[in-house]
């Protein structure tokens, strides 16, 4: 379950490492996301090392303090699938998209459920693992 200033891993290529949740996107009322949803976020924390290697243009944008979209991809709450097996991760992680919910990167690092696959054909793209 994530909430407003919840803080949050980045699992994408970008360089960003640590995120924190502002609002969560939905439905009126919505507080709380789970697998699946889309937040808006601020960047708190840049992987110096992966940051580097970025063109100039693409460092302006992931700069500290920015806000982006980010697609919850894994949680430490357990979910649940259709066949009443539960699932559940060690981090509460993320991946920074945009308004169309298509990731900003070309990679993502560790793995993905089969069921955001299936809902957003793009994420499945450039993942390697799927559960």
């Amino acid at each position: 379950m994530i909430q407003v200033g919840s803080i949050l891993n980045v699992c994408d290529k970008t360089g960003v490492s640590l995120v924190k949740c502002i609002k969560v996107i939905g439905p009126f009322k919505k507080r709380i996301a789970s697998v699946g949803d889309v937040i808006l976020v601020s960047v708190k924390h840049i992987n110096p090392k992966k940051f580097k290697k970025m063109k100039l243009f693409k460092r302006k944008r992931f700069m500290k303090g920015t806000i982006h979209r980010g697609l919850v991809i894994r949680s430490k709450v357990y979910y649940r699938r259709s066949n009443n097996v539960f699932i559940k991760f060690n981090e509460n992680s993320i991946v920074l998209v945009n308004k169309r919910i298509v990731p900003i990167s070309n990679r993502i690092y560790g793995p993905v459920l089969v069921e955001l696959c299936r809902k957003w054909p793009s994420l499945g793209c450039i993942t390697r693992y799927m559960i």
